[in-house]
C-alpha cells in the first residue's frame, strides 16, 4: 500500500480539521510518513490561505507534533507555495520561509494580475475561471493554457521544488470539455513540452488523488494519459491526497497505486529520516 501523504491541509488554511487530527488520521490509516502543507500566505487579500501572522505558530505546532508522535509516524513540515503567472515568481515572503521547511510543494492557482481588488482563480469556480480568461486573455483559452504550462515549467526550473502540485489543475472545471479537449493535439503537445522541462530537474510530480472528493468526475491530477508520458521521461513521483479533512487522508490510494503499476511505475518517493528515498509500489 501507499505509505505517505505530503499534501495535507488543516484549519490553518482552508482545511476543516486541526493539524493533530490530520496526523492522527494518517496514523490510523497506516501511513508511515506524512507532511503537513498549509497554503502559504498570499501577498493579497483572500479567504483560503494561511494568514501571515500565523506562520510562526504553524511552524511551532508542527515541531511539537513531531515530538509527540515520533514513535508512531515520520512527520514533516511543508507548505504549498504559489507561483504567480503575472510575476513569474513566488512571493518574497515565501523565499525567506522555504529554508525553514522540510519540503515545499509549488503550484499555480491564479491567473491574471495578482494585485488590486480582484484576483481570478483557476479552481474557485467555473465562472470565476472563465471571467479571468476573458479579462486577461480576451477569452482565448488556448493562450491561457499555454501560458499556464510554460509558467509551471519556469517555476520548476527556477526553484526546483521538492514537489509540483496538481499539474493539470486547469481541468477541475472543464466538465464536458467546457474550456478545452485534452485529446486535442495542441493541448497534448503543450503538456509534453512542459514535461520535457520538468524532466531536466529532480522535482517530483505528485499523484494527487483527492480531486474526485471535492468535484466528482474530475479524476486524478495528472490525468491518466499524462502518467505514461511522465514515465517515458523518468519523472519521479510522490503521492498526496490534497486532504482538506480527515476523511480524505488516503482517498483513492488503492486505485492510484494500481494505475501507476499499470503504467510501468515501480516506485514513488517518500521522506525517510529527513531524506527523499525511493519506495517500491505494492509493498
Amino acid at each position: 500500500m501507499l505509505q505517505a501523504n505530503y499534501h495535507i491541509h488543516s484549519d490553518y488554511c482552508d482545511g476543516r480539521d486541526t493539524l493533530e487530527e490530520m496526523v492522527a488520521a494518517g496514523i490510523a490509516k497506516g501511513l508511515t510518513s506524512i507532511g503537513l502543507s498549509s497554503h502559504f500566505p498570499l501577498p493579497f487579500p483572500n479567504d483560503w490561505t494561511m494568514k501571515e501572522e500565523r506562520l510562526e505558530h504553524y511552524l511551532n505546532d508542527i515541531k511539537n507534533l513531531k515530538e509527540k508522535y515520533a514513535s508512531q509516524i515520520e512527520l514533516y513540515c511543508g507548505m504549498e507555495i504559489d507561483f504567480f503567472i503575472d510575476r513569474q515568481d513566488i512571493s518574497d515572503l515565501a523565499k525567506t520561509v522555504i529554508p525553514q521547511l522540510d519540503y515545499a510543494i509549488m503550484s499555480i492557482h491564479t491567473l491574471g494580475k495578482t494585485s488590486g481588488d480582484k484576483v481570478f482563480y483557476i479552481d474557485e469556480s467555473q465562472h470565476d475561471f472563465e471571467l479571468g480568461i476573458e479579462k486577461y486573455y480576451q477569452g482565448d483559452q488556448q493562450a491561457f493554457i499555454k501560458d499556464y504550462y510554460q509558467s509551471l515549467e519556469k517555476m520548476v526550473q527556477s526553484y526546483k521544488p521538492d514537489i509540483l502540485g496538481h499539474i493539470d489543475l486547469i481541468k477541475k472545471y472543464n466538465q464536458n470539455n467546457y474550456f478545452f479537449d485534452q485529446n486535442d493535439r495542441w493541448y497534448q503537445e503543450t503538456v509534453r513540452s512542459c514535461l520535457d522541462g520538468i524532466a531536466a530537474t529532480k522535482t517530483r510530480i505528485e499523484i494527487n488523488t483527492g480531486a474526485n472528493m471535492r468535484v466528482p468526475g474530475v479524476g486524478r491530477y495528472p490525468s491518466d494519459w499524462m502518467i505514461p508520458e511522465m514515465k517515458k521521461r523518468n519523472i519521479p513521483i510522490t503521492i498526496g491526497s490534497d486532504s482538506h479533512s480527515v476523511e480524505g487522508i488516503v482517498y483513492e490510494y488503492n486505485q492510484a497505486e494500481a494505475y501507476l503499476e499499470q503504467c510501468g511505475y515501480q516506485e514513488y518517493w517518500i521522506l525517510k529520516k529527513g531524506r527523499w528515498k525511493a519506495q517500491l509500489l505494492g509493498v
